[in-house]
Protein backbone atom coordinates (compact mmCIF):
# COMPACT_ATOMS: atom_id res chain seq x y z
CA UNK A 1 0.00 0.00 0.00
CA UNK A 2 2.69 2.12 0.57
CA UNK A 3 4.17 1.38 -2.59
CA UNK A 4 1.12 2.46 -4.55
CA UNK A 5 0.52 5.35 -2.03
CA UNK A 6 3.77 7.51 -1.92
CA UNK A 7 5.56 5.75 -4.69
CA UNK A 8 3.14 5.74 -7.90
CA UNK A 9 1.25 7.99 -6.48
CA UNK A 10 3.58 10.81 -5.12
CA UNK A 11 6.57 10.26 -7.33
CA UNK A 12 5.82 8.59 -10.45
CA UNK A 13 8.66 10.13 -12.25
CA UNK A 14 11.01 8.77 -9.78
CA UNK A 15 8.82 5.81 -9.68
CA UNK A 16 9.39 5.06 -13.54
CA UNK A 17 13.09 4.67 -13.20
CA UNK A 18 13.12 2.37 -10.19
CA UNK A 19 10.51 0.46 -11.88
CA UNK A 20 12.62 -2.34 -13.61
CA UNK A 21 15.04 -2.86 -10.68
CA UNK A 22 11.66 -3.45 -8.45
CA UNK A 23 10.19 -5.69 -10.69
CA UNK A 24 13.60 -7.71 -10.59
CA UNK A 25 13.48 -7.39 -6.88
CA UNK A 26 9.44 -8.85 -7.26
CA UNK A 27 11.40 -11.85 -8.58
CA UNK A 28 14.10 -12.69 -6.04
CA UNK A 29 11.23 -12.58 -3.59
CA UNK A 30 8.98 -14.76 -6.36
CA UNK A 31 11.73 -17.43 -6.28
CA UNK A 32 13.31 -16.76 -3.42
CA UNK A 33 10.17 -17.06 -1.18
CA UNK A 34 9.28 -20.46 -2.98
CA UNK A 35 12.28 -22.15 -2.99
CA UNK A 36 13.14 -21.47 0.79
CA UNK A 37 9.45 -22.96 1.64
CA UNK A 38 10.59 -26.14 -0.25
CA UNK A 39 13.55 -26.88 2.16
CA UNK A 40 11.44 -26.33 5.25
CA UNK A 41 10.07 -29.31 7.85
CA UNK A 42 8.31 -26.77 9.36
CA UNK A 43 4.75 -25.81 8.92
CA UNK A 44 4.66 -22.78 10.30
CA UNK A 45 8.43 -21.33 8.17
CA UNK A 46 6.83 -23.01 4.90
CA UNK A 47 3.42 -20.80 5.20
CA UNK A 48 5.69 -17.66 6.06
CA UNK A 49 8.06 -18.08 3.52
CA UNK A 50 4.88 -18.70 1.46
CA UNK A 51 4.03 -15.20 2.42
CA UNK A 52 7.26 -13.37 1.18
CA UNK A 53 6.37 -14.99 -2.02
CA UNK A 54 3.19 -13.81 -2.38
CA UNK A 55 4.17 -10.08 -1.70
CA UNK A 56 6.45 -10.23 -4.54
CA UNK A 57 3.34 -9.95 -7.17
CA UNK A 58 2.43 -7.04 -5.62
CA UNK A 59 5.62 -5.48 -5.85
CA UNK A 60 5.56 -6.99 -9.86
CA UNK A 61 2.01 -5.09 -10.05
CA UNK A 62 2.76 -2.13 -8.55
CA UNK A 63 6.37 -1.66 -10.53
CA UNK A 64 4.39 -2.50 -14.16
CA UNK A 65 1.79 0.17 -13.25
CA UNK A 66 -0.68 -0.19 -15.55
CA UNK A 67 -4.50 0.46 -14.69
CA UNK A 68 -4.89 -3.13 -14.24
CA UNK A 69 -1.82 -4.20 -12.64
CA UNK A 70 -2.41 -1.54 -10.22
CA UNK A 71 -6.02 -2.54 -9.51
CA UNK A 72 -4.44 -6.14 -9.28
CA UNK A 73 -2.16 -5.16 -6.45
CA UNK A 74 -4.94 -4.27 -4.25
CA UNK A 75 -6.65 -7.39 -4.90
CA UNK A 76 -4.07 -9.20 -4.42
CA UNK A 77 -3.45 -7.42 -1.08
CA UNK A 78 -6.73 -8.78 -0.13
CA UNK A 79 -6.32 -12.06 -1.69
CA UNK A 80 -3.11 -12.85 0.17
CA UNK A 81 -4.82 -11.06 3.56
CA UNK A 82 -7.47 -13.86 3.38
CA UNK A 83 -5.42 -16.83 1.88
CA UNK A 84 -2.41 -16.12 4.55
CA UNK A 85 -4.44 -15.62 7.61
CA UNK A 86 -6.34 -19.01 6.80
CA UNK A 87 -3.27 -21.01 6.79
CA UNK A 88 -1.93 -19.72 9.57
CA UNK A 89 -4.83 -20.04 11.41
CA UNK A 90 -4.65 -23.75 10.39
CA UNK A 91 -1.24 -24.20 11.43
CA UNK A 92 -1.66 -22.89 15.03
CA UNK A 93 -4.55 -25.23 15.38
CA UNK A 94 -2.69 -28.41 14.43
CA UNK A 95 -0.08 -27.05 16.52
CA UNK A 96 -2.23 -26.93 19.79
CA UNK A 97 -3.72 -30.08 18.60
CA UNK A 98 -0.63 -31.97 18.13
CA UNK A 99 2.18 -30.36 19.99
CA UNK A 100 4.33 -30.01 17.02
CA UNK A 101 4.26 -28.77 13.30
CA UNK A 102 7.32 -30.77 11.97
CA UNK A 103 6.26 -32.21 9.04
CA UNK A 104 8.78 -34.94 9.48
CA UNK A 105 6.29 -36.40 12.15
CA UNK A 106 2.73 -35.17 11.50
CA UNK A 107 0.85 -37.59 9.29
CA UNK A 108 -2.72 -38.75 8.41
CA UNK A 109 -4.44 -35.86 9.56
CA UNK A 110 -7.36 -36.01 7.44
CA UNK A 111 -8.16 -39.51 8.87
CA UNK A 112 -12.08 -38.84 9.77
CA UNK A 113 -12.34 -41.07 12.62
CA UNK A 114 -9.03 -39.85 14.72
CA UNK A 115 -7.20 -36.93 12.71
CA UNK A 116 -8.74 -33.36 12.38
CA UNK A 117 -10.69 -34.12 8.73
CA UNK A 118 -12.02 -30.34 9.16
CA UNK A 119 -9.33 -28.69 9.63
CA UNK A 120 -7.26 -30.71 6.72
CA UNK A 121 -10.14 -29.80 4.42
CA UNK A 122 -9.60 -26.25 5.16
CA UNK A 123 -5.67 -26.36 4.68
CA UNK A 124 -6.74 -28.38 1.47
CA UNK A 125 -8.73 -25.24 0.63
CA UNK A 126 -6.41 -23.13 1.74
CA UNK A 127 -2.89 -24.45 -0.47
CA UNK A 128 -5.21 -24.57 -3.27
CA UNK A 129 -6.24 -21.05 -2.46
CA UNK A 130 -2.51 -20.19 -2.56
CA UNK A 131 -1.87 -21.81 -5.53
CA UNK A 132 -4.23 -19.98 -7.92
CA UNK A 133 -6.42 -22.86 -8.72
CA UNK A 134 -9.18 -21.74 -10.26
CA UNK A 135 -12.87 -20.88 -8.70
CA UNK A 136 -10.64 -19.10 -5.92
CA UNK A 137 -9.66 -15.83 -5.10
CA UNK A 138 -5.53 -16.52 -4.89
CA UNK A 139 -6.27 -17.29 -9.18
CA UNK A 140 -8.26 -14.17 -9.92
CA UNK A 141 -5.38 -11.56 -8.05
CA UNK A 142 -2.57 -13.27 -9.43
CA UNK A 143 -3.91 -13.78 -13.41
CA UNK A 144 -5.03 -9.66 -12.80
CA UNK A 145 -1.21 -9.07 -11.92
CA UNK A 146 0.27 -11.44 -14.69
CA UNK A 147 -2.10 -9.86 -17.05
CA UNK A 148 -1.34 -6.62 -16.14
CA UNK A 149 2.31 -6.65 -15.41
CA UNK A 150 3.12 -8.96 -18.54
CA UNK A 151 3.36 -5.61 -21.32
CA UNK A 152 5.58 -3.85 -19.29
CA UNK A 153 7.79 -6.90 -17.94
CA UNK A 154 7.45 -9.93 -19.99
CA UNK A 155 10.34 -12.41 -18.56
CA UNK A 156 9.84 -10.54 -14.99
CA UNK A 157 6.29 -11.86 -15.54
CA UNK A 158 7.10 -15.48 -16.94
CA UNK A 159 9.86 -15.78 -14.30
CA UNK A 160 7.07 -14.82 -11.48
CA UNK A 161 4.85 -17.03 -13.29
CA UNK A 162 6.84 -20.26 -12.76
CA UNK A 163 7.26 -19.18 -9.03
CA UNK A 164 3.33 -19.85 -8.61
CA UNK A 165 3.97 -23.23 -9.92
CA UNK A 166 6.71 -23.57 -7.58
CA UNK A 167 4.02 -22.79 -4.74
CA UNK A 168 1.99 -26.18 -6.19
CA UNK A 169 5.31 -28.15 -5.30
CA UNK A 170 6.09 -26.75 -1.54
CA UNK A 171 2.33 -26.97 -1.06
CA UNK A 172 2.18 -30.53 -2.19
CA UNK A 173 4.55 -31.16 0.48
CA UNK A 174 3.16 -29.87 3.12
CA UNK A 175 -0.36 -31.65 2.33
CA UNK A 176 1.29 -34.77 1.40
CA UNK A 177 3.48 -35.18 4.50
CA UNK A 178 0.80 -33.94 7.32
CA UNK A 179 -2.72 -34.87 5.82
CA UNK A 180 -2.08 -38.05 4.44
CA UNK A 181 -0.87 -41.34 4.95
CA UNK A 182 -1.11 -43.61 8.53
CA UNK A 183 -1.86 -41.25 11.43
CA UNK A 184 0.85 -40.88 13.71
CA UNK A 185 1.76 -43.55 16.48
CA UNK A 186 3.73 -43.25 19.64
CA UNK A 187 6.87 -44.86 20.57
CA UNK A 188 5.46 -47.95 21.32
CA UNK A 189 3.25 -48.16 18.29
CA UNK A 190 -0.17 -47.52 19.24
CA UNK A 191 -1.62 -45.06 16.73
CA UNK A 192 -2.54 -41.52 18.09
CA UNK A 193 -6.54 -40.22 18.67
CA UNK A 194 -6.51 -36.49 18.54
CA UNK A 195 -9.11 -34.43 20.55
CA UNK A 196 -11.98 -33.18 18.53
CA UNK A 197 -11.60 -29.53 17.15
CA UNK A 198 -13.49 -27.06 18.92
CA UNK A 199 -16.28 -24.37 17.38
CA UNK A 200 -14.19 -21.82 18.23
CA UNK A 201 -11.39 -22.65 16.44
CA UNK A 202 -12.86 -24.10 13.22
CA UNK A 203 -15.57 -21.04 12.68
CA UNK A 204 -12.50 -18.37 12.05
CA UNK A 205 -11.31 -20.88 9.36
CA UNK A 206 -14.81 -21.86 7.57
CA UNK A 207 -15.59 -17.97 7.60
CA UNK A 208 -12.46 -17.20 5.79
CA UNK A 209 -12.33 -20.10 3.65
CA UNK A 210 -16.13 -19.10 2.32
CA UNK A 211 -14.37 -15.43 1.60
CA UNK A 212 -11.88 -17.55 -0.49
CA UNK A 213 -14.34 -18.62 -2.03
CA UNK A 214 -16.97 -16.29 -2.62
CA UNK A 215 -14.36 -13.67 -3.62
CA UNK A 216 -12.91 -16.18 -6.27
CA UNK A 217 -16.71 -16.85 -7.66
CA UNK A 218 -17.82 -13.02 -7.73
CA UNK A 219 -14.27 -10.85 -8.49
CA UNK A 220 -16.54 -8.01 -9.31
CA UNK A 221 -17.73 -7.54 -5.77
CA UNK A 222 -14.41 -6.46 -4.97
CA UNK A 223 -13.52 -4.74 -8.17
CA UNK A 224 -16.22 -3.06 -8.64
Amino acid sequence: YGLLRFGVGLFPEAWSTLAPWVAWWAVVSVLYGALTAIAQTDMKKMVAFSSVGHMGFILLAAAAGTPLSLVAAVIQMISHGLISALLFLLVGVVYKTTGTRDLGILRGLLNPERGLPVIGSLMVLGVMASAGIPGMVGFISEFMVFRGSFPVFPLQTLLCMAGTGLTAVYFLLLVNKAFFGRLMARADGQVVTLPPVSWRDRSPGILLALLIILFGLQPNWLVG
